[in-house]
């Protein structure tokens, strides 16, 4: 899998969670202007821990690792060992 994928996957469990049918990579997601609640911040991160096979530790779950799509995708490359080239 590569990060364009991984964006996509990222980019419609976010849109699904929002109700809607696109969703800006950059977009905040967490913090004073995100639009995703604790529940949706919950369900969010179950569902990449269970798709991409990562876990996330307390220091994972602070606002800036889930800011925004392009965030999400990064960590997701960064701990999802992909082969080199990949991402």
């Amino acid at each position: 899998m590569n990060r364009e994928e991984i964006e996509r996957k990222v980019t419609a469990i976010v849109a699904q969670l929002l109700g809607t049918s696109d969703v800006e990579r950059s977009a905040r997601l967490l913090g004073p202007q995100g639009v995703l609640d604790s529940v949706m911040v919950v369900r969010l991160i179950a569902w990449l821990e269970q798709e991409f096979q990562v876990a996330f530790d307390e220091e994972d779950l602070m606002i800036e690792s889930l800011s925004s799509v392009d965030h999400i995708v990064s960590f997701i490359v960064e701990r999802a060992n992909l082969p080199r080239g990949l991402n």
